[in-house]
């Protein structure tokens, strides 16, 4: 009974002096823990021979948790938690930095999907409607925009397309109305609109065209001779031409505004 007593007595300090414990050689080993001085939990995880391994915790200021790490050799599968505990972001990390496709998430739906290497975006990004469909799809190259950019309609067909090079628009730029039909027809060099931008209705007639050089629009004119009749019909539908600088900004956002979540 007396033997039993004092187990019981010292069994709490004997566990505890297995935690936060290095070998001979300085190495981390076993389980480890920091905590705030109020006593809330900062991290908790187990080392082999000075190496995370296993499951990790890390933990908000107050307490919630962070982030969920699962470490497999040199590879960290990851979560992050909001502190209401609604998952922001999943992915892997590979020696501490981002690798492969990570996922964005709000009110826990997921949003948008990047693909990193060496911790940089470098891939196809796609991001989504609430709904689930692909709304943006881009290519990066060393976390610089290259390549094609898409805007795509809850159906499935093209809103968007124009051409990216190190970042800015360049070349072709179209926009589409939902029956596949070409809204506007243009060009970009530089980000800056440039040559003939074609305007079309909803049936495919032509309307007019605007020219620009590098940004600078050239005939003006047109625009001040259009008839009172096509003029209230652009003002009715100036809601839904494109602004293609405001558009770019935020995708997501200008197209709610302008009612296009169709």
């Amino acid at each position: 009974m007396y033997k039993l007593l004092v187990l019981f007595i010292f069994l709490p300090f004997l566990s505890f002096s297995q935690i936060n414990q290095t070998d001979a050689n300085g190495l981390r080993q076993g389980l480890w823990k920091k905590t705030q001085p109020n006593g809330r939990p900062v991290y908790e995880g187990a080392f082999k021979d000075g190496k995370p391994v296993g499951e990790w915790k890390r933990y908000h200021p107050g307490g919630q948790v962070k982030a969920l790490i699962e470490y497999r050799g040199d590879t960290a599968h990851t979560q992050l938690f909001d502190v209401w505990r609604k998952k922001l972001a999943e992915g892997d990390f590979l020696n501490e930095k981002k690798t492969g496709v990570w996922s964005v998430f709000k009110e826990n739906q997921k949003v948008a999907d990047e693909e990193y290497l060496n911790g940089v975006k470098d891939g196809v990004s796609h991001r989504y409607y609430d709904t689930g469909e692909v709304m943006e799809e881009s290519h990066w190259k060393n976390d610089v925009q290259e390549g094609d950019y898409q805007v795509f309609f809850k159906t499935g067909e093209p809103y968007m397309q124009c051409k990216m090079q190190n970042n800015m628009r360049n070349g072709l730029f179209l926009v589409y109305f939902e029956n596949g039909q070409q809204e506007v027809v243009g060009a970009y060099r530089n980000n800056l609109r440039h040559d003939e931008w074609k305007y079309y209705d909803e049936d495919g007639k032509y309307l007019y065209s605007l020219f620009y050089n590098e940004g600078q629009i050239l005939n003006p004119q047109v625009r001040d001779s259009i008839d009172s009749l096509q003029m209230k019909e652009l003002e009715k539908n100036k809601g839904h031409l494109l602004d293609p600088e405001k558009f770019m900004q935020d995708p997501s956002e200008y197209m709610m505004q302008n009612k296009m979540f169709r």
